[in-house]
Parts: C-alpha cells; sequence; structure tokens
C-alpha cells in the first residue's frame, strides 16, 4: 500500500493526447498509462491532483471517471466507515485482555473447614485473592511451598489454573494413623546421657527422669506385658544432656559486603523470553531479586510478559565481633549443623583457648539436650 493517495483515471475525449501533455508539462506525475482506444485513456494519477485534472478538463472537452482509490490518504477519507468498527474490536480485544489477568474465582477442595479457613487467610497475604491481578500474587510454585511452610495439617496441596479461576486441592496428614502391618519394636538410646523428660505416645517406658542410660540402653519397649506375648511399636521422644567436646574458631573482625536497605526498583518488557527492554537501568547496583509478571488473553499466556527487578548497592564494611556475645552462637550452629536443629545448649565451658591474629581457637565441653531414642525391631522369633 502506497502512502500517497493513488487514483485510477479514465479519461476519455477527441483531445485526450493534448489534455495529457498539458498535464505533463504543468508537472502532474501520471503513471501506467494505458490507451483503450482512440479517444479513451486509462491511467494513475496522484490523489491530490484530481481538482487540477478537474479544472483542465473542461479547456480540452474530456469525461473523467474515477474508478479505484488506493494509499493511505484514500483510507483516511473513508475513515467514518471504517475507524468505527476498528475501535470496537481494539477495544474488545483490550477487554478481554484486562479481564483475563483478573483473579475472578478461588475454590478450595479438601481438608477440614478449619485447614480450609487457614488456607484462604494465607492466600490473600500471598496475592491469590479474587479481584486482584494475576501480575501481583506470588507466583504458583511459591504459594504451594508457603502453604506446606506455614500450616502444619497441610501434608498436599496442588494448584490447577483454569481461565481466570484457581483450584486448590489440599490433603491433610493422618495425625492418628495406626497402621497394623507395623513391625513391634523398642526404643533404644543412641547415645549416653541423663534422662531430663520423656513424651511417650506409645509403649512402655523402662526409664525414669534423672536416670543415666548408656548407648543400646532400653528406654521404652514395645512389650506391654511382662511375659512379652503382648506387643507393640514404641514411639516418643526421651530427651537426655549429652556432653560433646567441641573445637570452635571464631573470627575477631571479618569483610562484609553490606547491602544497603533501600532497593532501587525497575521494571522491564520482554517478548518471546529473548529480547528485553528496560527504559531505565541501575547502573553498577546488584541484582538481588527478579520477577516474572506473564500477561494472560484467555486461557493463553502471551510471548510479551512484564518483570519486577529489585537492586541494592553494595557498601564494604568491616564487622568487629564481640567474642563473648558470639562464642554461644558459634557454638549452637556448629551443633546444629551436626545434630540437627531440635539441640538445645544448656551449658559450655571452656577448655582451652588459644588466639592469634584475628582469630580465636577454642576447646570446649557442652552439655546438650537431645532425643536421644533409637528405633530397634523386636526379635520375635521363628
Amino acid at each position: 500500500m502506497s502512502y500517497r493517495g493513488i487514483v485510477e483515471v479514465v479519461v476519455k475525449g477527441g483531445q485526450v493526447e493534448s489534455y495529457l501533455n498539458n498535464l505533463i508539462e504543468d508537472g502532474v506525475k501520471i503513471e501506467q498509462i494505458k490507451r483503450i482506444d482512440e479517444q479513451t485513456v486509462k491511467m494513475n494519477v496522484d490523489y491530490l491532483a484530481i481538482p487540477y485534472l478537474k479544472a483542465k478538463r473542461k479547456h480540452y472537452g474530456c469525461k473523467i471517471k474515477f474508478n479505484n482509490r488506493l494509499g493511505i490518504p484514500t483510507m483516511y477519507s473513508k475513515r467514518k466507515k471504517w475507524l468505527p468498527p476498528l475501535i470496537g474490536v481494539v477495544l474488545s480485544f483490550l477487554f478481554i485482555l484486562l479481564l483475563s489477568n483478573v483473579v475472578w474465582n478461588i475454590t478450595v477442595e479438601g481438608g477440614s473447614p478449619e485447614t480450609r479457613y487457614e488456607v484462604n487467610q494465607l492466600l490473600d497475604t500471598l496475592g491469590l485473592k479474587e479481584g486482584n491481578w494475576v501480575q501481583n500474587m506470588e507466583d504458583i510454585s511459591t504459594i504451594e511451598r508457603e502453604i506446606m511452610n506455614s500450616i502444619d495439617e497441610v501434608s498436599y496441596v496442588g494448584i490447577s489454573k483454569s481461565g481466570s479461576s484457581y483450584n486448590i486441592l489440599i490433603e491433610e496428614s493422618e495425625t492418628m494413623e495406626q497402621n497394623v502391618n507395623r513391625d513391634p519394636t523398642n526404643l533404644v538410646a543412641s547415645k549416653a546421657g541423663t534422662v531430663e523428660s520423656m513424651f511417650i505416645v506409645n509403649g512402655r517406658p523402662v526409664v525414669q527422669i534423672n536416670d543415666f542410660v548408656e548407648k543400646g540402653d532400653l528406654l521404652v519397649t514395645g512389650e506391654l506385658d511382662e511375659d512379652g506375648e503382648v506387643l507393640t511399636y514404641a514411639e516418643g521422644e526421651v530427651i537426655a544432656e549429652v556432653w560433646y567436646e567441641v573445637n570452635v574458631e571464631v573470627d575477631f573482625s571479618q569483610y562484609l559486603l553490606a547491602l544497603t536497605p533501600d532497593a532501587t526498583k525497575r521494571y522491564s518488557v520482554s517478548l518471546f523470553n529473548s529480547f528485553e527492554w528496560m527504559p531505565r537501568g541501575a547502573g553498577d547496583r546488584r541484582l538481588l531479586l527478579s520477577q516474572d509478571r506473564p500477561i494472560y488473553f484467555l486461557n493463553w499466556e502471551l510471548p510479551i510478559s512484564f518483570h519486577e527487578h529489585y537492586f541494592y548497592t553494595e557498601e564494604e564494611a568491616v564487622s568487629e565481633v564481640d567474642l563473648d556475645n558470639h562464642i554461644n552462637q558459634a557454638v549452637e550452629e556448629q551443633l546444629k549443623r551436626q545434630l540437627g536443629q531440635s539441640v538445645d545448649v544448656t551449658y559450655q565451658k571452656v577448655l582451652h583457648e588459644d588466639r592469634y591474629s584475628d582469630k580465636v581457637k577454642l576447646e570446649m565441653f557442652v552439655k546438650v539436650l537431645e532425643d536421644i531414642t533409637e528405633e530397634q525391631i523386636i526379635d520375635q522369633g521363628d
């Protein structure tokens, strides 16, 4: 399509050739001249030359007939015909696009009414609520992870999306599960220690509070009678005081890259996950977090999407460490890495201290509270 208007003109008259020569001499651009007969010629002329052609034809006694009109100016002159339908189509598309990016319906299935209520409350805080923009909510994998981590009763969660509706299926863990096929077991001590407390769910305890036990000693038996004829599985916790010898190394000073608390937010647009355009850059700031915000049209995810980027400025800093305040933390962190997060450090004593440069090495005795139970299957013979 030509950017300038082109009109197909049929000229008929006895002085057609003189008429065309005069137009050419006056600078009228004529293209694709084709003679139909001795007195008729078809040609293409510029849209703006039409008034000049009409004025000159009277001097030569010619008749002019306009056939096809092409080009952008011609389309613009007919805008009253095509512009309203086009505006209607564009507005309809935008309206459907907006509705496709709004959460319209959320259903939570499974679990108890109390658990479903907790899930709905958590979904609101994560942005998954009716009437909210899809781009303002967390992604589905994050929502599933948050539900599993925040609500202990939920053992499974699955989120499915259908258009602008979300279906959340949850399953609760069975707290009072009893497995008849479970082998009868005892609970024995996995290490030596002094019993501090007990919480027995199933079985018969054979030790008491303040008893000292060695590794392998019986703590809870699955034999419910003295004759060993009634057997079950032992289940519970026996918390004991256990002593450890640990070696800890603490730095007096640490060189750190500190992030400033104020984040710089930048937005970008990507096409087909390859070309990305960010109107404003972030300089030498460090990208700490990036979130994708896809755009939907009905059930389809469009190839264009928005992105949120959070940039922070790094500053080099030296953190001076107070030795007395950090020994407890260093010991506890080391023990939790070795024994698990459930241990509780109750006492510690420094046996040997060696300082050099900006570090100190400590040899210590520490007392912790931890669960020392270990399951052992009861041998029932043949």
